[in-house]
């Protein structure tokens, strides 16, 4: 993001006041005169001529030019025109634009434009400098084809264009969007806050702008600088020019009727103030926000659509008249629409945009009363310490606490100076100042930054965390940032030493997305809503007698799956049961657990500490498979799916049931392969480790009988992933790095963004946290018993999806497609699938990583449809696969117990009505839909953790080394292998694993790379290299680490040794 340095002056002070209560109350910039430009806007000159325009324009009572109170409240106009909710369809035709608008320039400049750069500023992946290379059209999202003109908004600037084609660039997925100004930019599809109308240019003038010609053209000029160097040796035809004139006059035309839409609802819907005002009325965007919030729940949040706060200003109360006037119905994707979207993010004092896909939902989240109240709050407060020159008082309450942060500060680097490597524990010191609610206000303000971080808006509280930085700090010269807040937290004993953030950012997600979802948060209570646990236990089948082998790693704590083996007489044939726990037995999809549970996706695993699906821990043990059950007689309910399966990795026959298990036996992945004498995946400690560290090498309770099933397990898992694989499918896996907190005294809070989470006091540790840094590579060739597990986990997916497809189960499948080889040079998929080790599908994955390969994601459908990437390829009679076998932490696994359950109980005329009804494709979609953002979120947090923690050891390691003679020091009684360790020249071997972008800001060039002995995966910064081909995918470099960043992005960077 764009750092920002704030000085104590006047000026200052008056654009805060401008940036968070003037640009608040009103849209502080009009829609830009250019409609594709975020620098220039309308509204940035106060010189408004009438105060009929001002009011029209800006609203009444809005303090822009600090207008006098009139007597009597404004009166809102009694004739306003009409409006029509198809505005777009009534756009000037463009025979009837003036030759000034048709001649506009559209010859593209050479090199990057200032907008462009200012658009691309807070990518941290340097789209600016794209290579072109290695460029493949692609299918379109849904919802975003070729011919839809879409708002996309980042690093606070906003710009319209027309969607040309959705290509692969660099291996990313990207939408080419034609701007008016003729600029052509690759940008994500989350950038994309708004679509408009499919009807609104036609499909025939959208395909005349671009051709697949172009995009080959492009891909072979040698250049880094992407599509703004359109130049003489690739040129678009004049037809071509043409047409893009043409949806240039209509993109301008889109901009016009939007601000004159804009001016008409900040002057509609005036209603009287309930006294946030001191009297009179509102309107506008504000009168939404006075609608959406009460005094009698100021701290209840809520969501809003842009449709709806268009219907609700066009649609104002008429007490004069007692005629019923019909209700203008706005809808989605229209004029009216798009200009309360418009409105709506202008206020982010109001309303905060969803910060997931915004196109999608449209739903923004509506701040309450006391949020807006806070910032105002601390608002007056900061403008009267900072108008020093003023002869304003200064705020005490600000003043007060900027003194006791400044002690707290003070002391919490001085104990960790003076403490550093020792062990760590909390201080209790007498002096430390205790925080006033006053104080607790400011914190919150500092804090709210770091989970509100969508470039598309500007958080209102970031200015004023930033001034409140430079006034703990006013002579430091550190560029202040979200960086800077979230150390300073750190110091001042908010944030712990063990907490990276990521475990209350979700929560505040999931927290959001509830909201948006109209879900109740909080913790649910009332175990009596619970299902009994015996609705349909007459269907269970009896597996009470079979030994069930639970395997998994052994700090799990959701064991929600087991295998049995059933030998068939006279047959080599035999039966493997798949027993998955069966939370649906206590759970129904319409408890607030399950809800809940559709937004959260799946649990969370962080270093710092896991979050569950399901939060109730009495249920998490009731669940668990080997949980101690006092029920029936110590039998647990399970989903299991079971087939007959021959030596030769052959399924026969497969049932999918209801059944009991008891008494599992519950063995560590480290156990099985030490019995049967399988290879391990091998782990390194770089920097070191506890000599007494952890690790299974207890031998298990694993008698001859238990062996002997294990072994017949093993060999048919061996055999069903060499037949899965015989004509497709790929596996790969990288060196990795995974973190172990050894010494947290308790966990972080869940969501330190609730404001009563914060502390009353500082809590300051001396000494060091101890991180266990290690480095797991996988095995090559064979499966272990992590994979013994995988495998029959797979089996369970295709027999689930077999009987769902066969009886018409409304689920969803997920499928792949086969890797593409976009130049000759990366060979074919057939020299491809040749290179895999035998029996399997494991391939080198830097061989992948070859941009040259396009790789697409995976998909989902209602209907059964292939998976390649798993071997599933038959696109004749597809089975499909499905996600089943772990629904204690997956809520798509929960969801499809549900529904194969619903099946067997209308099937057998038994149960309650809501066991019977099962979901709809429709409902099981828009399920799937919120759950897999809850994935996603899931995931970034556990992927943001690790780099976190991986940043933070390697941190500490320069800083130590730096600071120690002899260099690194390890901590008290820690080891290193003389193999394992890190260079002491911190030179690396490297090797490429991307293709190479520009990177301006550095005047040089950037190339992905993997460093396997720190199993890292990050930038090699270097010199331009100019014409050459550069490096090749897997090719073996020297770097030495550059610099790293903690907070607010993790980053690792390198640079290269020559």
């Amino acid at each position: 993001m764009a750092s920002m340095r704030l000085r104590h002056t006047r000026g200052s002070t008056r654009l805060l006041r401008r940036s968070i209560v003037t640009s608040a109350r009103l849209a502080e910039s009009q829609f830009p005169s250019d409609p594709s430009s975020s620098s220039s806007s309308s509204s940035s000159d106060p010189q408004v001529r009438t105060s009929k325009t001002f009011e029209l324009l800006y609203g009444p009572e809005s303090n822009w030019r600090k207008p006098k109170i009139p007597s009597k409240p404004p009166t809102p106009p009694k004739k306003r025109p009409k409006v029509d909710p198809e505005a777009y369809k009534n756009l000037p035709p463009l025979e009837n634009a003036s030759t000034r608008e048709r001649l506009i320039n559209f010859s593209l400049a050479e090199g990057q434009s200032n907008e462009r750069r200012a658009y691309f500023a807070n990518d941290i992946e340097g789209e600016l400098g794209e290579d072109w290379s290695n460029m493949e059209i692609v299918e379109g999202e849904v919802g975003l084809e070729s011919g839809r003109v879409v708002e996309c908004r980042r690093s606070g600037h906003t710009t319209i264009g027309l969607i040309l084609a959705s290509i692969t660039l660099s291996g990313k997925s990207r939408l080419l969007l034609l701007r008016s100004s003729g600029e052509i930019w690759p940008v994500s599809s989350h950038d994309v806050q708004f679509v408009m109308p499919s009807s609104l240019i036609s499909p025939s003038l959208a395909a005349q702008c671009w051709s697949p010609e172009l995009l080959e053209s492009l891909s072979q000029i040698d250049t880094k600088s992407g599509l703004a160097e359109e130049n003489d040796a690739v040129q678009p035809t004049p037809e071509m020019l043409s047409a893009r004139r043409k949806v240039a006059m209509i993109l301008r035309k889109v901009h016009r009727e939007t601000e004159k839409m804009c001016g008409r609802l900040m002057a509609g819907s005036f209603r009287p103030d309930d006294g946030h005002r001191n009297g009179g009325q509102v309107g506008g965007i504000e009168s939404v926000w006075q609608n959406w919030t009460t005094e009698e729940n100021g701290n209840e949040r809520k969501s809003i659509t842009a449709v709806q706060a268009a219907e609700f200003i066009l649609n104002p109360p008429n007490k004069e008249s007692q005629e019923k006037t019909k209700k203008i119905e706005v809808r989605s994707n229209t004029l009216p629409a798009y200009a309360a979207h418009v409105l709506l993010m202008r206020r982010p004092d109001l309303f905060t945009a969803d910060q997931g896909d915004m196109w999608q939902s449209g739903t923004f989240i509506v701040r309450s009363r006391s949020e807006r109240s806070l910032l105002n709050s601390v608002q007056k407060g900061v403008d009267g310490s900072m108008d020093i020159g003023n002869s304003r008082s200064t705020d005490e309450e600000l003043v007060s606490f900027i003194e006791k942060a400044k002690v707290v500060i003070e002391r919490s680097r001085k104990l960790r100076d003076e403490n550093q490597g020792r062990e760590l524990i909390q201080v209790t010191e007498d002096g430390l100042p205790e925080w006033t609610d006053k104080d607790k206000e400011y914190i919150s303000i500092l804090l709210s930054p770091l989970t509100e971080t969508r470039s598309t808006q500007t958080p209102p509280s970031l200015p004023l965390a930033l001034s409140i930085v430079r006034l703990i700090s006013p002579s430091s010269n550190e560029i202040v940032d979200r960086g800077t807040l979230a150390r300073l937290l750190s110091d001042l004993g908010v944030i712990v030493p063990w907490d990276s953030l990521e475990s209350s950012k979700i929560t505040e997600s999931e927290n959001r997305a509830m909201i948006m979802s109209s879900i109740p948060t909080g913790t649910v209570k009332g175990n009596d809503e619970l299902l009994k646990g015996n609705e349909l236990d007459s269907l269970r089948e009896d597996f009470t007698s079979h030994k069930v082998f639970v395997i998994d790693d052994p700090t799990a704590s959701e064991l929600d799956d087991g295998i049995s083996l059933e030998r068939i007489q006279n047959s080599d044939d035999v039966w493997v049961h798949i027993h998955i726990a069966d939370p649906t037995r206590f759970i129904s999809p319409n408890h607030p657990l399950a809800k809940q549970a559709s937004v959260r996706g799946s649990s969370t695993y962080l270093p710092e500490g896991n979050k569950p699906l399901f939060p109730l821990d009495v249920i998490m043990k009731e669940l668990s498979l080997g949980a101690d059950v006092s029920d029936n007689n110590g039998a647990q309910g399970t989903m299991t799916f079971s087939a007959r399966i021959n030596r030769t990795g052959d399924v026969d026959e497969t049932k999918v049931r209801m059944g009991w298990i008891k008494k599992p036996k519950v063995i560590t992945y480290q156990a099985v392969d030490q019995a049967l004498g399988l290879p391990t995946s091998k782990s390194t400690r770089p920097l070191g480790g506890p000599v007494n560290s952890f690790s299974d090498t207890t031998k298990m309770d694993i008698d001859q009988t238990d062996l002997e099933d294990l072994k017949t397990l093993y060999e048919i898992a061996k055999a069903h992933r060499a037949r899965r694989y015989a004509t497709a499918g790929l596996e790969w896996n990288l060196p990795s790095a995974s973190i172990t907190l050894l010494n947290k005294p308790f966990p972080p809070p869940t969501n330190l963004f609730d404001p009563s989470a914060i502390p009353s006091t500082p809590r300051l540790f001396s000494g060091s946290l101890d991180i266990d840094y290690r480095v797991s590579s996988s095995i090559i060739g064979g499966i272990n018993a992590a994979g013994l597990v995988a495998e029959y986990m797979i089996m369970a997916g295709r027999l689930s999806a077999a009987f769902c497809s066969s009886r018409d189960i409304p689920v969803i499948y997920r499928g792949s497609f086969a890797p593409r080889p976009l130049s000759s040079v990366v060979g074919t998929l057939e020299d491809l699938l040749n290179s895999r080790q035998e029996g399997t599908g494991q391939i080198d994955p830097l061989r992948l990583m070859d941009p040259a390969w396009y790789r697409t994601p995976g998909y989902v459908d209602t209907k059964p449809i292939p998976h390649w990437i798993m071997g599933f390829d038959d696109p004749t009679s597809p089975v499909g696969y499905i996600r089943a076998t772990s629904p204690l932490r997956r809520f798509d696994d929960f969801l499809v117990h549900w529904q194969i359950k619903s099946f067997l109980a209308k099937e057998a005329n038994i149960g309650k009505k809501e066991s019977e009804k099962g979901y709809s494709k429709e409902e099981v979609i828009g399920l799937i839909k919120r759950s897999d953002e809850g994935l996603k979120r899931a995931k970034r947090a556990g992927t943001n953790a690790n780099r976190y923690w991986q940043a933070k050891v390697l941190q500490n390691y320069l800083q130590s080394k730096e600071k120690q003679e002899g260099g690194y020091k390890l901590p008290e009684g820690w080891e290193i292998k003389v193999n394992e360790k890190i260079p002491e020249d911190g030179i690396f071997t490297a090797r490429i694993a991307g293709s190479t972008d520009s990177v301006p800001s550095l005047n040089g060039e950037s190339t992905p790379i993997m460093v396997e002995q720190l199993g890292l995966q990050a930038f090699l910064n270097h010199r331009v290299l100019g014409n050459k081909q550069g490096w090749k995918i897997g090719e073996e470099v020297k770097c030495k680490i550059r610099d790293v960043q903690d907070w607010p992005n993790p980053m690792i960077n390198f640079d290269l040794v020559d």
